[in-house]
């Protein structure tokens, strides 16, 4: 808004406090302004009673109502992320930060500056109370080291409130690095640190306070006297939330308080503001998504910033503003003068907020997903390639994704995206980028080609998306060889500085179409002597779109490392490889199946990842990628739709068993048998739109040799095990008992050596029994996955079992992050550390019992433990069910028609998944076996 001319003189007051260094900056100040940043943690935006949030907020409303009301600022989907870029002014990813830091991780590197250190330079006294979570790795991170002259908190994500212990159960509770004993509540604890050190400041002497609350994060603990205050009107678990947002705007009343009390009210810059959105508990209404996730709910947060006497109390300003803009801002503000030998991300924009007229400007959020927001304007780049494109202005709640309609806006994001991402990468300065629109190529169009005569070998990776340890430029040294240019993969050099040696590059193909379903995806490369990776880890990856590359259905990978070590023993020459080195430029192939017809762009790629090695002579150089169509191998047989096929029977042949299970009776036996097996599998249906046998044709399986049996003794050779799967009911159960043997061909799966986490090469006869509900029953507070499994919606064991009696986890292993598809077989199957083998997610892969060339709704490939089915992708011919705008699936890939009742639709995606979450009550018998 404008100012008043009555503003409009307190403004060229500020223009004096902007002074660099000035002791005296505006009338009645007779020093440098204080400032306090008060930061909440997991807090959504509808979590504040200025929001309407059901919390009782009265001093942060004061604070809202005093101070200007940031409409649209953004912090990080995480927590370290967030607290990285607010204290660095620097995109975290620069540095390695691009998640929550764990024990094992360096933290934020000791060579990154931090902008409270210039406040201390400039005479400040600097105090961090509260979270630090940017390192455990020893003194050199902790925060006394860092810029501040105090710290008084705890390291760790996350805190017992009462107790002061880390998850690990080990006290994290410290003053200046020394560990103490104390008792209380921790948010009263630091709320009351911070009034004892702005009641003890010395007069003369400004501070500069960050207050880094824990709440409302995890675990959800409160005095019983504030969850008792809100139990009449919310369950349990959403009192204690409540409890916590009320006991940290209590501390917050008693800082505010302790600055009045101390004279500094007009002295002291406050700002209030949240580290990301709120997770399970909290709420981030109007807006979609939640922490971890680069939607508005995740990443769009409160922030209220008060300056009596300089900025325009009880406004709301619409200034596109990141947290890494809050330092430089209130370096501004107050005359600090912040200079740092490394590009910032971070800019003032103390005058925007001083005039209340915002100006046009773009930024990025990230964390495994990329946003760039540019005025109204918010294209999302999701990790797997994928992008949606979002008017805010007209679609706050991103409900329509118009990246089809507005492809030319979409291109223009993508395209600065890109190049911001290249210039970080390099940690070179991007306020450029991002100031101008973007002019470099669209690396979505087809790139994939063969060069032209007037074209260097090699050219055309330049267009390619470089991701970590991965260059253009090249090859070699110039003055003594000659390899053109290409993309260099870098095993032995962290360029990213993250911590990890893993790089990747990729090109965007459309070459594609509904009629052609096989292609040869191949890459020309060259392995220098020292390139190195463990576990296998140099692939080809291809993942797959539909509606013009914005939306993702799968992807497959192929390992090729193998072959690198195979040609330098077989290509090895001792009287030039010695003086010359490895020499041999080779072709790394893989050929593959497009999963759906409706796939009409492919990302494809050539990365790496667990690099190892020195310094020199570590790179794989790659100077072609290509991609051509094939013919069918000759021993493929295309899947065979059979549903509409099953011949229907009489009704008056059918004996009820229940739920919508029926015994076809044949020859007047109407008596159910004591089983159903491979003998009678036909016999045992399923009732939807019409009769259907899912068992039949699944019920038997064979243990291979190099399998373990039973018993756990090796298997020389192959025994047919027709009894594989057996089936009985109760008055409530259809009973499965199953040897767990999948009953099409499986791998060598990537992790041969147990070096992770032991999981082996090879399947273990099981002997499984579970129980599917025959009446299953909606589950009123069922809680969907998020995009990361943060929340644990689902276990980490089985959560439903196949028709073929293989049972199906969740998408992510060996840790919540780590999405499973990496250790896949041809199946989207592989052991566990118990050779228990297991799917995952809906596979992209060419033999496998599920899948169907979308002839029609897809039939039934096994049942969620709650006991509602799971049928294939597809909801019609042609048609996925992810697709379904008329009956569209939520967010447990779960929608219901009167002839199916609720039913679970396996869908390719961002994160592809089997179910997103039991829709209904899961049954307590299959609870032990599920801790598997």
């Amino acid at each position: 808004m404008k100012p008043t001319p009555a503003i409009s003189a307190l403004a060229l007051l500020a223009v004096t406090v902007l002074a660099p260094n000035a002791a005296v900056s505006a009338e009645g100040l007779s020093k440098q302004p204080n400032v306090v940043v008060l930061l909440a943690d997991d807090l959504g935006w509808g979590d504040v009673g200025f929001h309407g949030g059901v919390a009782e907020t009265p001093h942060i409303d004061a604070l809202a109502k005093e101070g200007v009301q940031l409409s649209r600022f953004y912090a990080y989907p995480a927590c370290s992320p967030t607290r990285a870029a607010m204290l660095t002014g620097r995109f975290p990813h620069r540095y390695g930060i691009a998640g929550p830091v764990r024990h094992r991780d360096e933290g934020l590197p000791t060579s990154e500056p931090l902008l409270p250190a210039a406040f201390r330079s400039a005479g400040y006294e600097t105090s961090l109370i509260g979270k630090w979570h940017l390192g455990l790795a020893g003194d050199k991170t902790n925060p006394r080291q860092r810029g501040f002259d105090h710290f008084y908190g705890f390291l760790d994500a996350s805190i017992d409130y009462f107790q002061h212990t880390a998850v690990g159960g080990q006290v994290d509770w410290q003053r200046d690095g020394q560990t103490i004993d104390e008792a209380g509540y921790v948010t009263d604890l630091l709320a009351d640190e911070a009034v004892r050190q702005i009641a003890n400041s010395v007069s003369g002497t400004p501070f500069c306070m960050v207050v880094s609350f824990s709440a409302p994060h995890s675990p959800f603990q409160a005095p019983d006297r504030l969850i008792a205050k809100y139990n009449n009107r919310l369950g349990q678990r959403e009192s204690t939330y409540a409890a916590m947002v009320d006991s940290m705007d209590q501390g917050i009343g008693r800082i505010l308080a302790a600055i009045d009390a101390k004279k500094q009210r007009e002295n002291t810059i406050v700002v209030f503001a949240s580290d990301n959105g709120a997770a399970r508990s909290g709420t981030n209404e109007p807006f979609r998504g939640q922490k971890r996730q680069v939607y508005e709910g995740g990443i769009h947060v409160p922030c209220v910033i008060r300056a009596p006497g300089l900025l325009d109390a009880g406004t709301e300003n619409e200034q596109l503003f990141a947290i890494h803009d809050l330092f430089p801002t209130l370096a501004e503000a107050v005359g600090v003068k912040i200079s740092s030998t490394k590009p910032l991300d971070g800019e003032s924009l103390w005058s925007q907020l001083v005039s209340g007229d915002p100006t046009s400007r773009s930024i990025v959020i990230a964390e495994q997903d990329y946003a760039i927001i540019r005025d109204d304007w918010k294209l999302i780049r999701f990790a797997d390639g994928a992008a949606e494109l979002y008017n805010l202005r007209s679609d706050p709640k991103e409900e329509h994704d118009v990246a089809k309609s507005e492809s030319k806006t979409a291109s223009e994001l993508l395209s600065t995206l890109t190049r911001y991402k290249v210039i970080v990468q390099t940690d070179g300065p991007a306020s450029e980028v991002l100031r101008t629109p973007g002019t470099v190529r669209d690396t979505r169009r087809t790139l994939v080609a063969t060069p032209t005569e007037s074209m260097q070998e090699g050219e055309l990776l330049g267009g390619a998306d470089l991701r970590g340890d991965a260059k253009y430029g090249v090859l070699g040294d110039p003055r003594t060889e000659s390899n053109g240019r290409g993309v260099r993969l870098l095993s032995g050099e962290d360029l990213d500085q993250n911590g990890a040696f893993a790089g990747e590059a990729s090109l965007i193909s459309t070459e594609v179409s509904a009629d052609q379903r096989w292609y040869r995806f191949y890459v020309s490369g060259l392995a220098q002597d020292n390139f190195a990776v463990d576990q296998d880890s140099l692939y080809l990856k291809v993942e797959f779109f539909q509606k013009g590359g914005s939306d993702s259905l799968d992807s497959i990978t192929q390992r090729v490392y193998s072959q690198v070590l195979r040609e330098r023993s077989d290509f090895f020459d001792k009287d030039t490889n010695e003086s010359l080195g490895h020499s041999i430029w080779r072709t790394y192939a893989m050929d593959f199946r497009t999963p759906f017809a409706e796939v009409d762009q492919m990302k494809l790629s050539v990365g790496f990842a667990n690099g190892k090695g020195p310094e020199t002579k570590s790179e794989f150089w790659v100077n072609s990628m290509n991609l051509e169509p094939i013919h069918a191998p000759a021993d493929f047989q295309a899947a065979q739709t059979t549903i509409r096929d099953f011949p229907q029977p009489d009704d008056s042949d059918l004996v009820a068993i229940g739920g919508r299970w029926y015994f076809h009776a044949k020859d007047g036996a109407r008596k159910l048998p004591k089983q159903f097996d491979y003998t009678n599998a036909e016999q045992l249906l399923y009732k939807t739109d019409r009769y259907e046998a899912p068992f039949a044709g699944n019920m038997s399986s064979w243990l291979r040799a190099g399998y373990l049996d039973f018993g756990g003794d090796e298997v020389t050779k192959d025994q047919y095990k027709p009894y594989a799967v057996i089936v009985t009911f109760t008055d409530r159960h259809l009973v499965m008992r199953s040897r767990n043997l999948p009953n099409h061909p499986t791998a060598t799966f990537p992790d041969r050596w147990r070096m992770l986490d032991g999981n082996p090469s090879f399947i273990k006869e099981q002997a499984n029994t579970w129980h599917i509900p025959l009446q299953p029953q909606r589950d009123p507070g069922a809680i969907a996955m998020d995009a990361k499994n943060a929340n644990q919606a689902l276990p980490m064991g089985a959560i439903g079992v196949a028709t073929n009696g293989v049972i199906f986890f969740n998408p992510f292993d060996h840790i919540f992050e780590t999405d499973a598809v990496w250790r896949l077989d041809r199946c989207c199957g592989h052991p566990s550390p118990r050779q228990q083998y297991h799917y995952h997610k809906y596979p992209v892969c060419v033999k496998t019992p599920w899948c169907d060339e979308g002839q029609a709704h897809s039939g039934i490939i096994g049942f969620a433990f709650d006991g509602f089915p799971v049928y294939g992708p597809y909801e019609s011919k042609g048609l996925l069910a992810k697709d379904h705008t008329q009956n569209p699936l939520n967010e447990f890939n779960l929608h219901e028609d009167p002839d199916r009742g609720p039913h679970y639709h396996v869908t390719p995606g961002k994160y592809p998944h089997i179910i997103g979450g039991f829709w209904g009550q899961m049954d307590s018998l299959n609870r032990p076996a599920r801790r598997n």
